[in-house]
């Protein structure tokens, strides 16, 4: 199942032949799903964002991973859970799986629609690489019947950019706003021919008891799965408001550019990936509305935000002061009233 996850294969056939591969899963690579969720919802939280709908849609649900982690948050806002995925095998186990919340939970069945996602907030994750490029441009037409989307993937260049490509801009161009990991709602400057061998990815925390356990060591040996880092993609969105989409349209006819963002006026950009670190300094790839840059935070000049960044803490959204290529002060969003 993950050799077809890895070649893209996947997506040609349902992989759930059994009970026993979705127990199996549930117990491996989608703990490893889960922990991305809890930074995702994380980040949304510190934030202080929260889902506008009571409905919520988990796209392609497998085991239900994604779902209860949004209901592990947000329960008390949901009335309704609905799955779907091309597997029943998989929409049973994990309307079975979410019986603990006590939430009413329907069966979605297979196929997306924006009948089936109107006014919801819908769930994706991990099947980026299983949709051709015209599957994910129909998935994203019927998502865009949604109120807000919250979408996961594996770090991948490709699954990355895939995101960005065919889920981020077309939304963007439908009136959407981004919410996260972008702190503007301007086109992606990874876009750019010069950003081509960059892509937009961050680093969850693995549990520190997975690091003692025997069968995490196992599986880690058997399948080669690297136990001391966990990259992700991710996007969340949210349709713009008929009044928010009115002013856009008015911003961008005056010829609006940074001000015309809520988030990306405040100057802050996001530290994509993990830093190179040397002796006494670190090169950081920093993301805002104006661009994709390389900078350098020198220990003595910013002892917070290296201790921060080399360790990975914390959300990396910051608003840097520069001067030719070097910060001089960085804030995180939340310590300068931000969030």
């Amino acid at each position: 199942m993950r050799e077809g996850f890895i070649g893209g294969t996947a997506g040609e056939a349902d992989y759930w032949a059994s009970l026993d591969d979705l127990e199996l899963y549930e117990k491996t690579f989608a703990q490893r799903i889960a922990w991305k969720w809890d930074a995702v919802i994380g980040e949304l939280e510190l934030r202080k964002w929260s889902p506008s709908a009571s409905r919520v849609v988990d796209a392609g649900c497998g085991s239900g991973v994604a779902g209860r982690k949004f209901l592990e948050q947000w329960r008390e806002l949901v009335s309704e859970v609905v799955l779907l995925d091309r597997s029943p095998l998989a929409r049973s186990y994990a309307a079975k799986a979410l019986l603990a919340h006590q939430v009413d939970v329907r069966d979605g069945g297979s196929a997306l629609s924006k009948e089936l996602v109107a006014d919801a907030t819908v769930l994706v994750s991990h099947v980026v690489t299983e949709l051709s490029p015209g599957q994910l441009s129909e998935w994203v037409e019927s998502v865009s019947g949604a109120r807000s989307l919250i979408w996961v993937e594996a770090a991948t260049h490709d699954a990355s950019r895939r995101l960005v490509e065919f889920v981020r801009e077309p939304l963007l161009k439908a009136g959407w706003s981004a919410v996260a990991p972008c702190t503007h709602s301007s086109r992606c400057p990874m876009r750019t021919a010069e950003n081509e061998r960059h892509w937009c990815h961050h680093f969850a925390r693995v549990p520190s008891f997975v690091h003692q356990d025997p069968a995490w060591k196992e599986l880690s040996s058997a399948v080669g799965v690297d136990l001391r880092v966990l990259p992700y993609s991710f996007l969340v969105m949210e349709k713009s408001s008929p009044e928010a989409v009115s002013r856009s349209a008015e911003d961008a006819a005056a010829g609006a550019g940074a001000e015309s963002s809520p988030i990306g006026a405040r100057g802050l950009c996001r530290v994509i990936g993990a830093p190179r670190e040397f002796k006494g300094y670190l090169k950081v790839l920093r993301c805002d509305e104006a661009g994709v840059e390389e900078v350098v935070l020198q220990k003595r000049d910013v002892p917070a935000a290296f201790k921060d960044l080399s360790r990975g803490e914390g959300v990396p959204v910051y608003r840097f002061r520069e001067e030719s290529g070097k910060v001089l002060d960085a804030k995180r969003f939340s310590e300068a009233g931000d969030a």
